[in-house]
């Protein structure tokens, strides 16, 4: 078979993002203080630049490729006040995450505790991607904090799959692990060596074997909530450059070009990894040298091509709000 990009369809998945802002002000060192005085709630607006940008970030820490988008000074939550200035809170802690059957959910909270007055009457979400600040979405919702009140803003984004008929979503809160396990690495890929498999996978195993969810779902095509979760919140960096992931404005594509029955994409390590499998003979390629031995963790997606003939050369993306 000939290891490189194939003539053939992308397994498609949608991907709708939505949230909205939910604001709460309380009393603060008084009785009152359990006392919830203003709770408010307003849909967001998803910024398609912001989702473009958190795609060119993606790429940026799975193929090495430039990033050129928005980079604000710092994320958080902005608020710009009646008096037209803007004050940033920085979350509490990084975003807590749930998953449905079909959905992933990241939310976002910030708190501020001083002894200011204002009143906010817009609000920007800027998450970090790949060590970029991206402005992801805006709102409208007018909240008003006293010097003896503790303001506290939470952020929910939701992003919501329809998958196509080829493939499955696995719903998860903690990273997995998949791919394969191996007895044994070596250097190089001789094992993939046609065409330019080995230029993109610079390291090899034997002796492996499905395991972790790749193991639960044996034959399968599947996409994780990490995936997602991860591109609206990582602190990944550059890696090295390969030619698996691309985007054109709101549409991810993964390609799934080499040789073998099995594709993964993820991370290994912190650093992006891209890997086939031939269950046949227990060979296993990859592109990150610290995953020879133990797969993908935690894993994006998994491709399995039931013949070498491969009738699909990718997985598409495709975002919408």
């Amino acid at each position: 078979m000939v290891c490189s990009k194939l003539n053939g369809k992308f397994l498609k998945i949608r991907a709708k993002v939505s949230g909205f802002l939910i604001a709460k002000v309380e009393k603060r060192n008084t009785s009152e203080k359990s006392i919830v005085v203003t709770i408010k709630s307003k849909k967001n607006t998803i910024l398609t630049s912001g989702l473009q940008d958190l795609l060119n970030a993606f790429t940026n820490y799975m193929s090495g490729l430039p990033y050129n988008g928005a980079n604000a000074p710092s994320s958080g939550i902005v608020l710009t006040i009646s008096s037209g200035q803007t004050i940033t809170l920085s979350f509490s802690q990084s975003p807590t995450i749930s998953a449905g059957s079909n959905t992933a959910v990241l939310s976002f909270t910030a708190v501020d505790t001083s002894v200011s007055s204002y009143t906010a009457i817009s609000e920007q979400l800027v998450t970090t991607s790949a060590g970029y600040n991206i402005p992801i979405a805006t709102a409208s919702l007018p909240v008003t904090k006293q010097s003896d009140e503790i303001l506290s803003l939470t952020w929910i984004i939701t992003v919501t799959i329809s998958t196509s008929g080829g493939i499955i979503y696995v719903p998860a809160v903690s990273p997995q692990a998949g791919g394969v396990y191996c007895s044994g690495s070596s250097g190089g890929c001789h094992y993939c060596a046609s065409s330019s498999a080995s230029s993109e996978y610079s390291q090899n195993s034997d002796g492996c074997s499905l395991h972790g969810v790749s193991a639960i779902y044996p034959e399968t095509n599947f996409v994780v909530t990490q995936l997602f979760t991860d591109m609206f919140y990582n602190t990944y960096s550059t890696k090295p450059g390969n030619q698996f992931t691309s985007y054109v404005n709101t549409t991810l594509y993964i390609y799934t070009q080499y040789c073998m029955q099995y594709f993964f994409a993820g991370l290994y390590g912190g650093e992006s990894d891209l890997a086939s499998y031939d269950p046949s003979n227990g060979y296993f390629c990859c592109s990150n040298t610290n995953a020879g031995l133990f797969g993908v963790y935690p894993i994006y997606l998994q491709v399995y091509y039931s013949t070498e003939t491969q009738p699909y050369i990718g997985v598409e993306i495709v975002f919408t709000t």
